[in-house]
């Protein structure tokens, strides 16, 4: 059965929307038998049913119904460190024929590509077949992943309904941004907190023939939810997260990649992850 609910674009951003995406972000870094029960504490929290695990080469998603409509939501990774290293110095393009000219970080693309065919036959199973429309997050790589998703998923049929991500890297080039933002600009947010690392990251600096370009429109929070937010609709706006540039420095403040709107946005707050042996690479720089 095709579930066929109309939903209207987003008009403004929404605090309280943007939480219960955090802990949906944060949820896909819990054990699969825990999101499968939907029983993985806080984080499992929102009404989310028939809840599927799509597995990729190193990450995982899962596809579940919430409010009636498919939600997708793919997990980050849990070494965030050696992310930050890889993605500073090892900076790799590939074409993607999904638009003109765009090209898109080879890594992410590749992790997205191994769980495609798994996302896309399991939203079916769900009722949301290519037409339908579908909500969808990620955090860290899982947000990068998220975004190419997005772009394909579009141009598959499905229609993307909402979206906020937490902690985006740079995911491709100035043509998928614009592509990207044409499409998705008014139900869309990229959400980045205080100096958030992985954000700066890869650099914006000349790759071959293009340049590493951010998905707008942004929403910055310096400190805690409480004390508000910026909103930023242009690329590099000082304003926003673009204020921090020094990947060195912003090292030292990895608890704000690990922290979105008060949610952990990592493997820590998953109950039942670490019994079930589910969690994966623990970095020893995060048990300090």
């Amino acid at each position: 059965m095709k579930l066929s609910v109309a939903l209207p674009l987003a008009a403004a951003y929404n605090q309280d929307t943007a939480l219960e995406y955090a802990k949906l972000a944060g949820a896909a870094y819990c054990s699969d038998s825990a999101l499968e029960a939907w029983s993985c504490g806080d984080k499992c929290s929102a009404d989310v049913k028939s809840v599927k695990i799509c597995k990729g080469d190193t990450t995982k998603s899962f596809v579940g119904v919430w409010d009636s409509t498919c939600v997708v939501s793919f997990e980050g990774t849990s070494n965030i460190q050696s992310f930050i290293t890889d993605l500073e110095f090892w900076k790799s393009s590939t074409d993607w024929d999904v638009c003109d000219g765009c090209k898109v970080h080879s890594g992410f693309l590749k992790e997205y590509k191994s769980m495609q065919s798994c996302v896309k036959s399991t939203l079916a199973d769900l009722g949301c077949p290519s037409g339908s429309s579908i909500k969808t997050t990620g955090h860290s790589l899982g947000a990068a992943i998220d975004g190419i998703a997005m772009m394909d998923l579009h141009s598959a049929g499905w229609k993307i309904a909402e979206s906020y991500n937490f902690g985006m890297p740079r995911t491709g080039n100035e043509n998928f941004a614009t592509e990207f933002n044409k499409l998705f600009s008014s139900i869309f947010y990229r959400v980045t907190h205080h100096r958030d690392p992985v954000v700066q990251v890869p650099p914006p600096a000349l790759i071959v023939n293009w340049h590493f370009t951010h998905v707008e429109p942004e929403v910055f929070y310096k400190s805690k939810v409480s004390s508000g937010f910026q909103q930023c609709a242009e690329n590099r706006d000082k304003k926003c997260s673009a204020q921090y540039w020094d990947i060195a420095i912003d090292l030292l403040s990895l608890g704000d990649h690990l922290d979105y709107m008060g949610v952990d946005t990592s493997f820590f707050g998953c109950k039942k992850g670490a019994e079930d042996g589910e969690l994966g690479e623990v970095p020893m720089m995060l048990m300090v």
